[in-house]
Parts: C-alpha cells; structure tokens; sequence
C-alpha cells in the first residue's frame, strides 16, 4: 500500500474511534453493522479491510455523506477538464488459420 493509502487509512481509523467512542463500544458498533468487533478494531487501527465493511461503519457513524460530497466534489471537477484525446484503438490482430 502507498504510504498516502496507509495515512489516510490511519486517519479514518482515527476519526472512526474517536466518533464511535462518544456513544458506544466496539462490541455495539459491531452488532449495529453485522460485523465482527474485530473488524471494528481492523479498522480504527488502520489495517486493511473489505471496503463494504468500511463503508458500513462510516454510514452508521454518519461519517459516509461527507466523504462522498468529496469523491463527487472531485469528480465534478474532473468531468470538467476538457477532454483529452482518445487513444488509438488498437488494430485488430489478424486470425491465423489452422491451415498446416
């Protein structure tokens, strides 16, 4: 993982934890997202893990909405950009016969 993925993961670990600590423990937050306490701790330590079991966690913390105005922030932006050109499609390679 790049050194920025393993920031960024650190940081939601960190925001999960301190969110999640101001109204219920691991084990709570676990049940209320079908998942393991394990995973919850996967996650507020930073480790990797599926990203639906992220995204769960972040939604019931009501983490997930900003996040998402972001990524679609950004993606806006990008629809913007004037189009780059399109690559050349590559040429069709030619079938051999089975002719020996």
């Amino acid at each position: 993982m790049q050194k920025e993925a393993i920031l960024l993961s650190q940081a939601l670990g960190q925001l999960v934890k301190q969110i999640r600590a101001e109204s219920m423990d691991q084990s709570e937050l676990a049940v209320r997202v079908g998942l393991s306490r394990n995973t919850i701790s996967a996650i507020e330590n930073g480790k990797a893990v599926n990203s639906e079991a992220l995204f769960a966690v972040l939604a019931q913390l009501n983490l997930l909405q900003p996040l998402t105005d972001a990524v679609e922030q950004q993606l806006a932006q990008f629809n913007n950009l004037p189009q780059k050109k399109q690559r050349k499609q590559r040429k069709a390679k030619p079938e051999l016969s089975n002719d020996f």
